[in-house]
């Protein structure tokens, strides 16, 4: 007889762990993967010491074909419960998984974010608590750059990249009395399944690495001539600072050409007119900086 239970016990667990493994087959079906992280573009500063977020929930919206059909209905929740992400962590290259969820295939184009807290803590030890802009709370909306495509049985990735030189305004005078900070969240969403990066080093003309030079990718903006104009904030993709091997990476960069500039204290700027980015691949850049007081 107790053999007889041991058997009968076997055959009811194997059944179960086949329709397990059954269920979770169908579940599958017609569905890919999806995985959102989170970088930032740091602030050009010493001053601060964390720039933290407070998130409480990722959505995402599957493409409609008119704008006018957009409701909440059309949003599907990624992940839930709070994430405090400091993001001046998030720097060249450096990336945290915000959010991963199975979704049907098909086409996906905007993310919600709903930020509930924002606190700027200087490296003194002051802090910040920054008022979140009406609207922010209940969902900050991202379009993603192109719509990101779900595919059955495979993996997408989004990037959503802070840029804290514009999110977090300041009141008063960087180099005198700070008032506070306005937080005016500027994000950044791209398919990395169609971007590119660019890497690369800053040195002096010795080849001593240059740590904290400031990198900046942009948008050409030319004359009626063909020359390039001055640079303005809106002409500005993304930033970072080198590390001390002097190594910067900007990731997350939708094909095209672009202007990269470098600048640090104590050198002349570095320019490079034409820089391409492609799906896929890296991208190499190198400055040698001289010295301001080079002739």
């Amino acid at each position: 007889m107790k053999h007889l239970k041991l058997f009968i016990t076997a055959i009811i667990l194997s059944v179960l762990a086949f329709y397990s493994c059954n269920q979770e087959e169908i579940s599958l079906e017609n569905k890919g993967r999806l995985n959102v992280y989170i970088t930032d573009a740091p602030f050009p500063i010493d001053l601060v010491g964390s720039t933290v977020v407070t998130i409480d929930a990722v959505e995402i919206r599957k493409k409609v074909e008119f704008e006018g059909e957009e409701d909440d209905s059309s949003f599907i929740m990624l992940a839930e419960g709070l994430m405090e992400i400091n993001l001046l962590e998030l720097t060249n290259g450096v990336t945290e998984l915000l959010a991963t969820a199975n979704l049907n295939v098909g086409t996906y184009d905007e993310i919600r974010l709903h930020v509930v807290d924002a606190t700027v803590t200087l490296k003194d030890g002051s802090e910040y608590n920054l008022k979140i802009p009406s609207g922010t709370s209940s969902g900050l909306k991202i379009k993603v750059q192109p719509a990101i495509t779900i595919d059955e049985g495979q993996t997408s990735d989004v990037l959503l990249d802070f840029d804290l030189n514009k999110s977090f305004v300041v009141k008063g005078n960087l180099g005198g009395k700070i008032g506070g900070f306005i937080f005016k969240p500027v994000v950044r969403g791209v398919y990395m399944g169609a971007a590119g990066r660019i890497e690369g080093n800053v040195s002096d003309t010795l080849g001593n690495p240059i740590e904290n030079a400031w990198v900046k990718l942009w948008n050409p903006e030319l004359d009626d001539d063909g020359e390039l104009t001055e640079f303005d904030d809106d002409s500005l993709i993304i930033s970072t600072f080198t590390d001390s091997q002097g190594n910067f990476k900007l990731i997350g960069l939708l094909p095209g050409t672009y202007v990269l500039t470098t600048e640090v204290a104590g050198y002349k700027n570095g320019l490079i007119e034409d820089i391409s980015v492609t799906a896929g691949n890296v991208t190499t850049a190198t400055f040698q900086l001289e010295d301001e007081n080079e002739e």
